[in-house]
């Protein structure tokens, strides 16, 4: 519902446009930027970051990183139609880790 809210008053604020499509024979909706994303929040750390998770899954349909999230420890530890449990995300397989041994230091 949040998301919802969220979206609403982007579009009213003209920050974002909502577009309806079709992707193989399924609808589609994007939503896609009417400004330049104000970068300066984040941290260099926090870009780097955002980069390398495009770069390994920017190539994925929504049903591949459906798939791929579903086989990570938080999704594989959680009863179905509960919430996530925010621990569980410390409890990584190499496959989804992305920690470095330097985080430890």
């Amino acid at each position: 519902m949040e998301f919802k809210k969220i979206v609403e008053s982007m579009i009213e604020e003209k920050e974002i446009t909502k577009i309806k499509d079709e992707y193989f024979n399924y609808p589609q909706t994007k939503y896609l930027p009417l400004r330049e994303a104000d970068l300066s929040t984040f941290t260099a750390n926090e870009i780097k970051m955002i980069d390398s998770v495009l770069e390994r899954l920017g190539h994925m349909n929504a049903s591949q990183i459906s798939d791929y999230s579903h086989g990570d420890v938080p999704w594989l530890t959680t009863e179905d139609q509960q919430a996530i449990d925010y621990e569980s995300v410390f409890y990584r397989t190499p496959a989804y880790s992305v920690r470095n041994d330097s985080d430890d230091i």
